[in-house]
Order: C-alpha cells, then sequence, then structure tokens
C-alpha cells in the first residue's frame, strides 16, 4: 500500500479568511501554476521565512527549494484541486502581464493587498537636499509593482476609494518591462497601517516595522 509524499489542506482555497487572501495575493504577485506532468502551484520569494508561513497555512510538507542562479526561494506545491481552485480564483498562466484585480470581498482587501505586497511591493526611505532649505530629508516611500497595467489600475481606484490616496500617474522601469505605482511619505503610512493592521495574521514584519520606524 503506498503512502501519499506530502500533505497539505487542499480546501485551504476553498474558503475566505484573512490567510486565505494573503497567501491569494502574495500569488498574484509571486506565484505561478503548471499543469505539465503534474497539476503544481508555486510561491517564489527571496525571503525563506514567509515561504514557510505561507506553507504553514498549507498545513503542508512540500518542500522549499533554493535556486542557485539567483538565489531566490520556491515552494512548489502539488494539488489539482488548488491549481483548479487557484483559476476559479482568477488565477492564470503567464500572468505578469495580463493578470487582474480579483473578486476579493471587502472585508479582506487589506490582506490580499498586503500578501501583493509583501510579494511585490516595497517600502523604504530616501534622502535628498532640499532645494529651498538646502537640508538633508529623509521622507518614506511606497511602491507597488506589476506587469500589468490593469491590475495596478484597480489597486489605486481601490485605494483612492478606501483611504484617499492620491491618484499618481503608473510609471515604467526596466526599458518599460515592468510598470509602477508609487506613493509618498503620508500616503504611505496610511496604506502601511491599512495592511499591517493590529494583530495581522501573516506577513512581513521588517516591511511592517517601517510605522515605527517612522
Amino acid at each position: 500500500m503506498s503512502t501519499r509524499k506530502y500533505f497539505i489542506n487542499e480546501n485551504f482555497f476553498d474558503e475566505w479568511s484573512p490567510k486565505m487572501a494573503y497567501v491569494l495575493g502574495f500569488w498574484f504577485a509571486d506565484g505561478y501554476m503548471r499543469h505539465e506532468k503534474s497539476y503544481r502551484i508555486s510561491f517564489c520569494s527571496n525571503d525563506y521565512d514567509i515561504l514557510d508561513l505561507i506553507r504553514k497555512c498549507f498545513v503542508s510538507n512540500h518542500n522549499i527549494c533554493f535556486e542557485k542562479k539567483d538565489d531566490s526561494k520556491n515552494l512548489i506545491i502539488f494539488s489539482k484541486k488548488l491549481y483548479l481552485k487557484l483559476l476559479e480564483l482568477g488565477g492564470k498562466r503567464r500572468k505578469s502581464k495580463t493578470i487582474i484585480f480579483p473578486e476579493v470581498p471587502d472585508k479582506f482587501l487589506s490582506d490580499f493587498i498586503r500578501g501583493y505586497f509583501d510579494g511585490d511591493g516595497s517600502v523604504f526611505f530616501v534622502k535628498y537636499i532640499h532645494t529651498k532649505t538646502k537640508k538633508l530629508r529623509t521622507e518614506l516611500r511606497s511602491n507597488f509593482t506589476s506587469g500589468s497595467m490593469g491590475f495596478l489600475k484597480e489597486v489605486q481606484n481601490i485605494l483612492n476609494k478606501k483611504l484617499g490616496l492620491i491618484k499618481k500617474k503608473i510609471c515604467g522601469y526596466n526599458d518599460g518591462r515592468s510598470l509602477k505605482l508609487g506613493y509618498g511619505t503620508y500616503d504611505t503610512i496610511k496604506l502601511l497601517n491599512f495592511m499591517y493592521y493590529p494583530n495581522y495574521p501573516i506577513g512581513m514584519e521588517r516591511k511592517a516595522k517601517f510605522l515605527s520606524r517612522y
């Protein structure tokens, strides 16, 4: 009698929850899906700890693999049921330039957006000499990146509607291969408070800590 090599909660995507929304958002940012030979979904990151937390959400023992070429890590999950459910939720193959924002219940938008931000977002300080005062200034910045203009526009619309964040031009970089939605100091503080609310169940602490650092 054969035993299954890996175990996993294949019902994870069946019901919305803060953790489910976060993991879905992270996959929309840094995930892919394939069905050659076997059905699989994958989560990619340079941060081993966040992949381990995602693995625990699935109650899984699937391996986290290390890629020698760029030091990235992959959590690859083999499950036809999860693959098909991800398709229902808006996932698709070769999604980088064509992905659209899925239908996420309003109460879980902060979790989904936090997941996406932890995958394809950044928060950082910039220092510059103020033109008028000639003094050194330090300000907080944040970005969402994607290959899909439609996805970023919907993120922008949601954050404008829910938080009043200013709408700015979505810019291209990497010779136009990627797109960036950026926010200044005050909007970044609102965004971080929205995503990293008290006792959020899963997320990157190093990004949440920018709230206290500022």
